[in-house]
């Protein structure tokens, strides 16, 4: 154990940690111990490489779904925008048409008194 810990660790790699040695040198030492099943270390069904592979696949998958919600959500919040912009010119249009339907309504109750003046009560 003390040779692979004072062992000269390659660039980029960190030294490892005295338990991580303990499980090399009992891994290869022991191959039935159930010391590393015993303080949580190794599991008796499931070899940790594909433990460890079950989860990289895992946290794969998640982050996919994680990207697509996002890109859900940017494509709901684009639609929302479109929404709103129609919904707004959609309102100035009809603001518009109220406005021209009120004046046309004003100019035409300005002409009604002319109007009852021109064809007033009619005498039989």
């Amino acid at each position: 154990m003390e040779k692979r810990k004072d062992a000269p660790v390659p660039e980029g790699e960190e030294p490892k940690s005295d338990v991580e040695i303990v499980e090399e040198v009992l891994k290869t030492e022991a191959k039935q111990s159930t010391f590393l099943r015993n303080v949580g270390l190794q599991s008796s069904r499931y070899n940790s490489s594909k433990v460890t592979a079950a989860l990289a696949a895992h946290v794969r998958d998640l982050e996919q779904k994680l990207e697509r919600s996002e890109l859900q959500a940017e494509m709901m919040q684009e639609e929302m925008a479109a929404i709103k912009m129609k919904a707004e010119e959609y309102e100035a249009a009809c603001d518009k048409e109220l406005e021209l339907l009120c004046r046309r309504s004003t100019e035409q109750e300005e002409k009604l008194p002319h109007l009852m003046a021109l064809f007033g009560p009619k005498a039989s």
